[in-house]
């Protein structure tokens, strides 16, 4: 599919939703050291790197540091950090969405799961019905709130006192949501050095 595919829609047209995809990638992994782990190597790019380069189709806003390197990598890429930094996902995507006036969807999806842009049409179809307001991933029976499609007009306003304290699973609490069965690779991240050894296997 291209960027034009009503799956990849970067340009919002008559009745196509804009897409706005706010990936969260603040946060480090004790397991790991404490360190970045969105930037720890994977093959011979990085876990974000490689996030980031399979979801060139859509308009991406990366959440919690700046672009550094990756800035002249993926210079269509906006980047900016939560409030207050660290805060979790929750203010994350508040942070996202400030930066997103124009969005009608959003996809969140986490900046340590490297594979998971292969689930994202699958969201973006589920939010088809417009009784939906969430489509939220699904390995097993266990939602991934980071790997899931929200109208983005509720979900600004849930947000638009930043979302201080709120839990994810608080913000969809009275929402119609669908499940979409998602894969344990597109799933996966990366919290522990097995996790890693895991990844580097796969790639």
């Amino acid at each position: 599919m291209t960027a034009d595919s009503p799956s990849y829609p970067r340009q919002s047209g008559s009745g196509v939703p804009r897409v706005v995809l706010i990936i969260p990638a603040g946060g480090g992994a004790a397991r790991l050291g404490g360190v970045d782990k969105t930037r720890l190597p994977l093959g011979s790019s990085s876990i974000l790197a490689t996030l980031l380069q399979a979801t060139a189709a859509w308009d991406r806003i990366v959440v919690g540091h700046e672009a550094g390197d990756l800035g002249a990598q993926f210079p269509q890429v906006r980047w900016c950090r939560e409030d207050p930094p660290g805060g979790g996902p929750v203010a994350a995507l508040a942070a996202g969405l400030a930066l997103a006036p124009e969005a009608d969807i959003v996809v969140a999806l986490a900046g340590d799961q490297p594979w998971a842009a292969g689930a994202v049409p699958r969201l973006l179809t589920a939010l088809a019905d417009p009784a939906v307001d969430a489509a939220v991933g699904s390995v097993n029976g266990r939602g991934q709130w980071l790997l899931a499609a929200y109208r983005a007009a509720w979900l600004r306003a849930e947000l638009a006192d930043g979302g201080e304290g709120r839990s994810m699973r608080s913000l969809v609490q009275d929402r119609q949501l669908v499940e979409v069965p998602v894969s344990e690779t597109e799933a996966f991240d990366s919290d522990t050095p097995e996790d890693l050894r895991d990844a580097a296997a796969r790639d």
